[in-house]
């Protein structure tokens, strides 16, 4: 099997060209960046955050958080997974949060969303993570379907979010 940071590669259909997959590395945050902000115009938020720097950051930098998986169809990247370990208290082990799963447009039909998720659990698994969660918006009805599908269920947590003024109020 090959190591983390070795490329892997997933054969489609003979209609598909080759898929790979390998970890982004400094010269990538530009493509993740880019594709994190696709994702969030396509959740209709304002004013997408990320920045090469901001990526780079929080990849590469002095209290690097986040990784990514970056899937490639020749030299185009066409997708990403970025995730970071997170503690489960309920059994007391580390598991895997995918903060974000994305995968461009024109190549939604060609399983590059399932190859990112095959790969990410191939993660999980070689790091001797417990699990992988993640979070989806009740509204991105397609990425509903295609988590059941692949046979995730629905843990019954709910997420809550606290910012701006509602956090500062917290702090008082």
């Amino acid at each position: 099997m090959p190591s983390f940071h070795q490329t892997q590669k997933f054969r489609m259909n003979a209609m598909t060209a080759q898929i790979t997959i390998r970890q982004a590395i400094p010269d990538d945050c530009a493509h993740v960046a880019d594709m994190s902000n696709a994702l969030h115009v396509e959740m209709d938020y304002d004013n997408p955050p990320h920045s090469t720097d901001s990526i780079h950051d929080m990849m590469f930098g002095k209290h690097a958080l986040i990784k990514s998986l970056i899937a490639w169809h020749g030299e185009t990247p066409v997708g990403q997974a970025v995730f970071q370990p997170f503690y489960n208290p309920d059994i007391s082990k580390l598991g895997l949060w995918m903060t974000e799963l994305y995968v461009t447009p024109d190549m939604r039909s060609e399983k590059v969303g399932h190859k990112l998720m095959a790969a990410m659990g191939n993660h999980v698994i070689r790091h001797g993570y417990v699990s992988m969660w993640w979070s989806v918006l009740q509204r991105n009805e397609g990425a509903l379907r295609f988590y059941e599908r692949l046979g995730a269920r629905n843990s019954g947590a709910l997420q809550y979010e606290i910012d701006g003024d509602a956090l500062m109020r917290l702090t008082d």
